[in-house]
C-alpha cells in the first residue's frame, strides 16, 4: 500500500490578494494576516508535516510555486479571469490529488496551516475504503424566513451579511448549483478540503474535473444573470469556490462521506483553549505562535 501526505504553499503577492473580512476577534483583512504569518511560520509547519509522514511511514511532497503551477494558472487567467488567486490555489490542490493518484494508494491532504499533533495513523485509524476521510464544516444550514428576513434586512441596510468563503455561501450556492443541474436537494453538507484522506476509488467516482470549464461558467452565469430566481443578497454570495463544487459532485455522484471528528480536524478558528486530544490542528485564524507555545508546553 503505497501511501503519501502532501501539502501546498504559494505566497500569493499582496495586489492579487481578494479583500476578506477578519476572523473574530481580529480587525485585519484575514488574508493579510495570512500572508504575513505564513512567512513567519511556514518553515515550522512544513517540518512538523514532514515529522508525521515520516512517523507514519508515508511520503511527503510540499507543492509550490513552480512551472506546473504556473501553467495551471495561466489556464485561469485565460479563460476564468475573474477567479480569484486563493480559489485557483484551491482547485490545485484538488487537480493534485488527480495527479498522486497514478502513484499512491491512499493520499492525505493537509492545508499548511494544518499542525500533526499526534504519532497515531491517519491511515490506519481511517478506513478510507468506506468513503472520503473529510470534515463537515458546518451543521444546521438554513434557508428559512426568518433567517432570510434577517440577511434581507441586513443586504438593505447595506451592512455585509458575510464572507463569500463562509459555510452559508457554500452552502447556499451548492443547493443552488445542484438546483440548476435538476439534482435537488434538501441539504447538502458544507465539506472542508483543508484536510481530505481518500483513496484512488473515490477520486475516479467523485470526477472532480469532468466538464469542469462548463461548471465554472455555470456559476459565473449564477452569480451574474438578471433576472435571478435568487435574491440579490444571496446572489451576492456566489463564487468559484472548491469546497461548493465538492459537495455537489459528492451528491451528484453519490460519494460517502468518513466525517472527520474534532480529533482528526480540530478546527481553530478563535482563540479558545485547544482540545488535549487534537490529532490533526488546522490553524484557520493564523494564530500561529499560541499554537506553537501550546504545542512545545505539550512536549509533541
Amino acid at each position: 500500500m503505497t501511501r503519501i501526505v502532501y501539502s501546498i504553499y504559494i505566497d500569493i503577492p499582496e495586489d492579487k490578494l481578494d479583500a476578506q473580512p477578519p476572523h473574530k476577534g481580529d480587525k485585519e483583512d484575514k488574508n493579510i494576516k495570512a500572508k504575513r504569518e505564513f512567512a513567519a511560520n511556514v518553515d515550522w509547519l512544513v517540518e512538523k508535516q514532514q515529522e508525521y509522514a515520516k512517523n507514519i511511514n508515508a511520503d511527503y511532497k510540499l507543492f509550490g510555486y513552480d512551472n506546473d503551477y504556473k501553467n495551471y494558472q495561466q489556464w485561469y487567467y485565460d479563460n476564468h479571469p475573474y477567479i480569484t488567486e486563493y480559489n485557483i490555489i484551491n482547485f490545485y490542490k484538488i487537480h493534485l490529488m488527480y495527479k498522486l493518484k497514478e502513484h499512491y494508494d491512499e493520499i492525505l491532504y493537509l492545508d499548511v496551516d494544518v499542525l500533526p499533533a499526534t504519532d497515531l495513523d491517519f491511515f490506519a485509524e481511517n478506513d478510507l475504503s468506506d468513503g472520503v476521510a473529510i470534515k463537515k464544516n458546518a451543521h444546521g444550514m438554513t434557508m428559512d424566513r426568518e433567517y432570510l428576513a434577517r440577511k434581507q434586512a441586513n443586504y438593505e441596510l447595506g451592512y455585509s451579511n458575510g464572507s463569500v468563503r463562509s459555510p452559508w455561501a457554500k452552502w447556499s450556492n451548492s443547493m443552488a448549483l445542484c438546483m440548476y443541474y435538476d439534482h435537488p436537494v434538501k441539504d447538502i453538507p458544507v465539506y472542508n478540503t483543508g484536510i481530505v484522506g481518500i483513496n484512488k476509488y473515490w477520486l475516479d467516482k467523485i470526477d472532480y474535473f469532468n466538464n469542469f470549464d462548463e461548471i465554472l461558467k455555470d456559476m459565473k452565469e449564477l452569480k451574474e444573470e438578471t433576472p435571478s430566481m435568487w435574491p440579490p443578497f444571496v446572489q451576492e454570495m456566489f463564487g468559484w469556490d472548491n469546497e461548493t463544487i465538492w459537495g455537489v459532485k459528492c451528491h451528484i455522484n453519490n460519494v460517502p462521506s468518513n466525517w472527520l471528528d474534532g480529533r482528526w480536524h480540530t478546527f481553530l478558528n478563535e482563540d479558545l483553549p485547544i482540545p488535549s486530544k487534537s490529532k490533526l490542528i488546522h490553524i484557520i485564524n493564523k494564530n500561529f505562535s499560541r499554537v506553537r507555545e501550546w504545542y512545545e508546553e505539550n512536549n509533541l
